[in-house]
Order: structure tokens, then sequence, then C-alpha cells
């Protein structure tokens, strides 16, 4: 596994979602060291509740995305919505089965949320970005 380290490339030039992004890194890169260096009787708790933090700090964060796409109008805010929805489902899923000793937090998971995390910075919000600067350059 590995830790995820912010780049200028992540940035979707607004100081607050960036901020938000960076924290959300660092929730991330708290869960890929437990599962490295976790003792393994106590991992599954501390690795539920990483997940739990971390799901409960997404829905914060596409909370105030959501809002900040519906303030400048972005055409796309349904289909973003939707892509957060599944993403919130899934983690819940895992978390859920975790819980109910059906499932073990393991690299592939970890792997999945990291390739999720970096892809949406890069490709989801990164749309919304290139929007407001067409939009900021037409006014």
């Amino acid at each position: 596994m590995s830790r995820i380290d912010w780049e200028e490339s992540y940035s979707v030039n607004n100081e607050e979602i960036d901020n938000q992004h960076k924290t959300w890194i660092a929730i991330y890169n708290e869960l890929d060291k437990t599962m490295l260096q976790g003792d393994l009787k106590e991992i599954d708790n501390i690795t539920a509740g990483s997940l739990q933090k971390m799901q409960d700090y997404a829905r914060y964060h596409f909370s105030f995305e959501e809002e900040f796409m519906q303030k400048i109008k972005y055409p796309d805010l349904v289909n973003h919505r939707r892509i957060h929805k599944d993403f919130d489902t899934e983690i819940y899923n895992y978390y859920r089965a975790m819980l109910d000793g059906q499932l073990v937090l393991n690299t592939k998971i970890i792997k999945l949320i990291r390739n999720w995390l970096i892809d949406h910075i890069l490709q989801e919000d990164k749309k919304y970005r290139l929007f407001l600067e067409k939009h900021s350059n037409q006014t």
C-alpha cells in the first residue's frame, strides 16, 4: 500500500475544498498506516473506526462540495452527486460487513479507496475547476 502525498495537480483552485481534500487524504493515510503497522489483535477495531471516520468526513465534504457546485451552477451536479452517493454506499457496505464479521479490511479495499480518491479529485473534481475557469473568463 502507499500513502498519498498532496500534489499541486490535485488542486481545484478553491482553498477550502483543497484543504478538505488534504484532510481526507490524511484520513486515508492513517488507514493505510494502520494496515501496515497495526497490531493484528486490534486491527479490525482500528480499521473499522478509521473506515467510519473516512465515511463521516466524506459525507461532510460531499455536502460542502455539492453546495458549492450548486452555487456556481455547475451543470454536471446531478452526475457528480450520484458518484458521491455511490462511493458513500460502497464505504458503508464495507463498514457494515466488517462490523458483521463478514469482511476483513484488506489491501484490495485500501487500494480501491486510494484509487477512487485520487481519480475522483483528478477527474471529476477537475471538471468543476475547468467550468469555473471557463465561466470566469467569459465575464
